[in-house]
């Protein structure tokens, strides 16, 4: 479970810290690690509001080079000792699948009154497709195995489970009606058509552009940087999989996805983007193109 409820993790460090008034003093680096370490700020998992986990603190700690003095303090460096023995073990036990196997179905437990299980060799929990690093160091919710959610969850219970409701609320406030996505939709075919060199509007393509096409009509009345707002990655594809669920009780939804062919669905350089073929988005369809049918 995680410590990092316990913000006295590093209390020598801390003391030290206060002593050589560092923290207080802090550039550059230091600046925005020694916070961290001491358990301020935001984890690395993008959209979670929560403060870094106990393993990422010890990770930065081990990343940081501190002062030359810092070596003449025991404590100080007994807790460097500590942390880096932890942050080992921690990376020896993910690496092994059956421990990552055995940790996804610890957060599968964790969730009540969610639809759970394990299909096409990915765990998943409701919409959402649990994903991992090839390490285990790193986890994901995301809409089928492609398109995270929340990307970088530290290896940590808690950490998983409570970015599983805050992936909910991510969707639950960029889903769109189909009506109106469809209209931003044909907005996003049409700049990408325009930036393109073919007739062939590649749906990637359309993705990217959907982060323009989706503001609000105070950026197209005065198309500014302040008036600009993020939009998660994985609008697109929330609002793509529900348009696909829908479309038959929508007029006017005049697009369809081409299927890629085997060689423009694989390989480093491949432009497929991948929709879900399942409920569960545990197995997946690669598309190409975004076709515009005549009315």
């Amino acid at each position: 479970m995680s410590d990092t409820a316990n913000a006295q993790l590093f209390p020598e460090l801390e003391k030290y810290l206060d002593r050589s008034g560092l923290l207080s003093n802090a550039k550059g680096i230091l600046a925005a690690r020694l916070p961290r370490i001491l358990g301020q700020g935001k984890t690395r998992a993008e959209g979670l509001d929560m403060p870094p986990a106990a393993i990422e603190r010890q990770q930065e700690l081990l990343a940081l080079s501190l002062p030359e003095d810092a070596s003449r303090e025991p404590g100080v460096q007994r807790e460097i000792e500590a942390a880096r023995k932890a942050v080992d073990a921690h990376a020896e036990h993910m690496r092994h699948p059956e421990n990552r196997r055995r940790f996804a179905l610890q957060v599968l437990r964790e969730l009540e009154g969610v639809s759970t299980g394990n299909k096409d060799n990915h765990f998943y929990a409701g919409d959402f497709v649990l994903v991992p690093d090839k390490s285990g160091q790193s986890w994901s919710w995301s809409m089928t195995p492609h398109y995270p959610m929340i990307p970088k969850i530290p290896a940590d219970i808690e950490y998983v489970v409570k970015a599983y409701a805050a992936s909910e609320r991510i969707v639950e406030k960029w889903t769109m009606p189909v009506e109106r996505f469809v209209e931003r939709l044909s907005l996003a075919w049409s700049i990408a058509r325009h930036l393109g060199d073919s007739e062939n509007v590649l749906i990637a393509d359309v993705a990217r552009v959907f982060k323009v096409a989706v503001q609000d009509d105070r950026f197209w009345g005065t198309p500014a940087r302040r008036n600009f707002e993020d939009v998660p990655e994985a609008v697109f594809i929330i609002n793509l999989i529900n348009w696909r669920r829908n479309r038959d009780a929508v007029a006017n939804a005049n697009f369809e996805l081409v299927p890629a062919t085997l060689n423009q669905a694989h390989g480093s350089k491949s432009r497929a983007f991948f929709v879900p073929g399942n409920a569960e988005g545990t197995v997946v369809r690669p598309m190409i193109y975004i076709r515009r049918l005549s009315k």
